[in-house]
């Protein structure tokens, strides 16, 4: 019960951050500039948005994994100390 309530805190916590790190990061800004002389044009290309969202999405790509991994893990152990307890013959 409480490995449960643990996972759920941190599931909550990860979830408000990811909402806080969008909110911030979502807003459009609109700035004044100067006109442009002749033809020029400026490129300008914000990519913090693209790489907050792969670090996002990565690190909740990277936690799954973990915990799936973790998961296995413990189930190979207790299978294994199960399979040393059972001391029954065939």
């Amino acid at each position: 019960m409480v490995n449960r309530r643990k996972l759920l805190v941190r599931i909550t916590t990860a979830l408000l951050i990811g909402i806080l790190f969008y909110i911030q990061f979502s807003t459009l800004w609109v700035e004044a500039s100067t006109v442009n002389k002749g033809n020029t044009i400026e490129k300008h290309v914000d990519i913090t948005l693209l790489i907050w969202s792969a670090l996002i999405v990565g690190g909740c790509i990277i936690g799954t994994l973990s915990y799936v991994s973790w998961k296995k893990y413990n189930a190979e152990v207790k299978l294994k100390k199960e399979a040393r307890k059972d001391k029954s013959v065939d």
